[in-house]
């Protein structure tokens, strides 16, 4: 027995870095399904006029303690008696004190945040990575070149210009067949993110591309024969 009690103790003395796979997977889960909810209920909360709150998780501190001990005994009585005896006996104590700090996110700078606008480099990297650009562009543009989204919910909602869904249509398919990539110019002053139709295509999405420039109402004797750029600008969050 006391022998099973040392292998017993042992083992518990590598249950640190068998919880740290378990653990870390299962924080980060619940730390995104909690993100994915509170992102949900605040936009519900500014469709409806409603102020959003955040809590930020700070930190996630976890400590294990996990304890055993044994005893075990024998008693021997001579004569009269002649008796013997014998006990044994153990225990084994296991605690899990996890400690998460939570944070609001208040004050000034919280609300700029959620005030300023989307920078334009923000929403073109989104769809540069491979998000849809429709409905990228649905969420967070506000008019591109003068076409406008729709905007201000349903107390003083504006409708969308009848060429801004078909836009987002054609910029889709364009995404889809690959012809799609981002640029970035520097210059001494400024820096500008662009959007690239790239390389030659098929009719039905080189017919596409000519709408697009016709919806945005770009020059096209600026463009070459092998790809075209567009610069995208007045992204405004909705």
């Amino acid at each position: 027995m006391l022998v099973c009690l040392q292998l017993v103790a042992a083992g518990c003395a590598g249950v640190g870095p068998a919880m740290v796979n378990r653990d870390r997977f299962d924080y980060t889960k619940a730390l995104s399904d909690s993100w994915k909810s509170q992102m949900l209920v605040n936009i519900v909360k500014l469709r409806y006029g409603d102020a959003p709150v955040f809590l930020d998780v700070s930190s996630v501190i976890t400590s294990y303690e996990i304890s055993s001990r044994g005893n075990a005994g024998a008693s021997f009585k001579f004569d009269p008696f002649y008796e013997t005896g014998g006990n044994i006996g153990g225990d084994i104590f296991s605690a899990n004190r996890p400690t998460i700090t939570y944070s609001p996110l208040i004050g000034e700078k919280f609300a700029r945040s959620m005030m300023a606008p989307v920078p334009p480099a923000a929403i073109l990297s989104l769809v540069q990575s491979g998000y849809p650009v429709d409905l990228v562009f649905r969420v967070l543009v506000q008019s591109v070149n003068g076409v406008r989204n729709s905007y201000g919910g349903r107390a003083a909602g504006f409708p969308a210009d009848p060429e801004f869904f078909p836009l987002l249509e054609k910029l889709r398919r364009i995404q889809r067949s690959g012809a799609i990539g981002l640029r970035v110019q520097k210059t001494k002053q400024d820096e500008a993110t662009l959007l690239v139709f790239r390389g030659k295509t098929s009719e039905e999405i080189e017919a596409d591309r000519l709408e697009v420039r016709r919806i945005l109402g770009l020059n096209r004797k600026r463009w070459s024969s092998g790809s075209c750029t567009a610069c995208f600008h007045q992204m405004n969050r909705r």
